[in-house]
Formats: C-alpha cells, structure tokens, sequence
C-alpha cells in the first residue's frame, strides 16, 4: 500500500511538470497494486481522475499468464466505468507473447510492448503461423528453399531459407541476430495487424 501511494504521488508530480509544457507528448499513467484487488481499483480510481492521455497497466503482473488473465478479467472493466475513462487507450507493460495479447485484445488492451519477439529470435525460436520454429533442430539443415514462414513479406523470407538461418544459428554468425529479430517482428506486426482488422469487423 505504501508503493502504491507512493508511485501515485510521483505520478501526480510527473503530470503536473508534463502539463506545464505538453510539447505534442503524450502521457500514460501506470496503474499498480500488484494482484490485489482493492490496490489494484484504488489506483484506477485515483490515476483515471487525473488528466493523463492514456492508462497503462505495469508493477506485478502475476506469476504466469493464467494469474496475468485472471488479473485483467476483473480489473478492465474498471476502465470502462466512466466515459473519460472509455475512451483513453490502455497499455500493458511488458507482455508481448502471442497467447497474452489474443487474450488481452479481447479484453480491451489496446498496445503491448515487450522485449520477447526478439528475445527467443536470438535463441533460435522464430514465429510462425504453423507455430513457432525450433531452428536448433538438425532437420532443418537441410530445409532448401523453405522460408521461415511461406506468408511472411519480411526480406529475410524473402531472401533467405530454413537452411541457410539454420547454418548461421548453428555457425554463431551475428548475422542470424538480425535476420531473425527482423522477422519475428515482422511476424508481430502482421499478428496486430489481422487484430485490428478484427475489431474493425467486428469479429472481436
């Protein structure tokens, strides 16, 4: 309870400096209060009366993505009790899986942000929608021909198959870094992409 209003009063001082001169800035406030329900409305309630353009949503998250969805099943529809709260955008600090953010789409988070696309690229792990790629695997040394993922546009499916990442990966060439962060983003983009669309037409 102390961190809490702790933060709620460093927040309260950032906006104020903020509002004094904008600059074309945005800035978000970040609810905290860990898993605890009363925490967790106490600073909703507080940081929505303060003139902030957006709401994020950071501190504890839970200890996995069932108590991260538990979480946010009861405490986004706080976001949702006053118009001025309705129509501010909502940002979860952190969390970038697949899994968390088609979950988290349909709870009414509207931006993401996490290190995770390019954190498992740099271990071998690269997405796709078959599902995600174990490019360690000695199968596919011999993938000729075969791009990361047949319907991604990005320039390393473009221009480069299973085979030869996998020669990278396996060789430590810096190269694979780059090659694959560039796809596994490109694979995030395309995935938020088809989410907005949804929204749009009204499939979620």
């Amino acid at each position: 309870k102390e961190s809490v209003e702790r933060s709620h009063r460093w927040e309260a001082r950032s906006l104020k400096e903020h509002l004094k001169n904008v600059k074309n800035q945005a800035m978000y406030c970040v609810v905290h209060g860990g898993v605890d329900i009363e925490l967790r409305t106490e600073s909703v309630d507080y940081l929505t009366s303060l003139p902030f353009d957006g709401y994020a949503i950071g501190g504890s998250l839970g200890k996995n993505s069932d108590e991260l969805m538990e979480l946010l099943t009861w405490m986004m529809p706080l976001f949702n009790k006053t118009s001025n709260r309705n129509d501010k955008p909502r940002h979860l600090l952190g969390i970038g899986d697949e899994k968390s953010i088609l979950r988290g789409v349909t709870m009414g988070i509207d931006t993401f942000d996490s290190c995770y696309p390019t954190r498992i690229s740099r271990h071998g792990t690269l997405l796709t929608r078959e599902g995600p790629i174990r490019l360690r695997r000695g199968k596919h040394s011999k993938s000729y021909g075969i791009p990361i993922d047949p319907e991604c546009q990005c320039s390393t499916c473009r221009h480069y198959d299973r085979s030869y990442l996998w020669h990278l990966l396996k060789a430590k060439e810096p190269l694979f870094l780059q090659l694959a962060a560039v796809h596994n983003i490109q694979y995030m983009n395309d995935l938020m992409t088809k989410q907005r669309q949804d929204i749009l037409d009204g499939k979620i």
